[in-house]
Order: structure tokens, then C-alpha cells, then sequence
């Protein structure tokens, strides 16, 4: 029996985990959060007061790779705003990993602010670890200011993340 795992060679079964290709992208890229320099780079555009679209892209959390693929979108829905406050929600990718199944999933996921007359806060999110187990990990994509009942500005929080690996 061997005492190391040989992640890309024949093992006679299924052997080559989420966990094994995670560590990968990490120890080649880095353990961060990165936007790959291919697609529309999640592009997010104002529909409506209440819908932000995210257009395609390809990004690393903690070494899993996740995609929208290009030309494809997501539509997220933002909570109608008051008028006479404002606020700011966050979009973020988030992950989770279900405790009992061991399923991992990455959903683009909008977390509501706390109104205010002035000076809005920005809401909390979860920062965690998926190499030590954490269950969530939320990666901030955009902050979006609500001007009471109007969507006013989407500002990009990943602008320096953006990794272009050369060929």
C-alpha cells in the first residue's frame, strides 16, 4: 500500500476528491479569492430596482473553482428600499458545505443591510476557512447602495483580484 496519495495517476477507482483538486489550485494560485481573467469577469448591470445581474466568469475560493459560464447570467433580487433611508447590501459567492452529506455548493447570494436616514453601515458576512472545515465562506463581489427606493450604485469590491496567468 502506498503512503502517499497519487492524485493524477490510476488508483483501479475513483479516487480524485474535491479536496485533492482544491489543494491544487491553491498551492498553484494561492489559497485566496481570485477572478479569473476570462469571460465578462462577473459584470454585474442594474435591471431594476430590484434585480442585479451578474453576467459569466470564472473565480477561485480557497482552491474551488466555480463558474458562470460565458454568456450565460445571474439575476439576484434586491429588497425594495424606503423612501427617506438608504442602505447597502452585499453580493457575495458564497460558499457552503453541508455538515451531514459533506456537499458542497457556491451561490451568488445578496445580504440585506440595515437601513439608515444617513451614512449606511455595510452588513457583516462570514469569513471562513474551508481547508480547516469552516461549513461557509463568503467571498464580497459588490456593494449596492439603495438610495430610498432606488438602486444607485454597484461598486466593484474585487478590482484588484483579477489574475491573469501568462502562457
Amino acid at each position: 500500500m502506498a503512503n502517499m496519495h497519487l492524485v493524477t495517476g490510476y488508483a483501479g477507482k475513483t479516487h480524485v476528491t474535491a479536496a485533492d483538486h482544491g489543494a491544487f489550485w491553491a498551492a498553484v494560485v494561492g489559497d485566496g479569492e481570485y477572478i479569473l481573467d476570462m469571460g465578462e469577469k462577473f459584470a454585474a448591470s442594474i435591471i431594476t430596482n430590484n434585480q442585479i445581474r451578474v453576467s459569466g466568469g470564472e473565480m477561485l475560493i480557497q482552491g474551488r473553482h466555480c463558474r458562470i459560464p460565458t454568456g450565460e447570467t445571474v439575476d439576484l433580487t434586491i429588497e425594495n428600499g424606503t423612501a427617506g433611508m438608504q442602505r447597502k447590501d452585499l453580493i457575495v459567492a458564497r460558499y457552503t458545505k453541508d455538515e451531514g452529506t459533506g456537499v458542497e455548493e457556491m451561490n451568488l447570494t445578496v445580504i440585506r443591510g440595515e437601513e439608515s436616514e444617513t451614512n449606511p453601515a455595510t452588513p457583516a458576512y462570514i469569513t471562513g476557512s474551508i481547508f480547516d472545515g469552516d461549513k461557509q465562506h463568503d467571498f464580497p463581489l459588490y456593494e449596492v447602495d439603495i438610495t430610498d427606493v432606488d438602486v444607485t450604485n454597484i461598486t466593484p469590491l474585487f478590482s484588484k483580484t483579477v489574475l491573469s496567468v501568462s502562457h
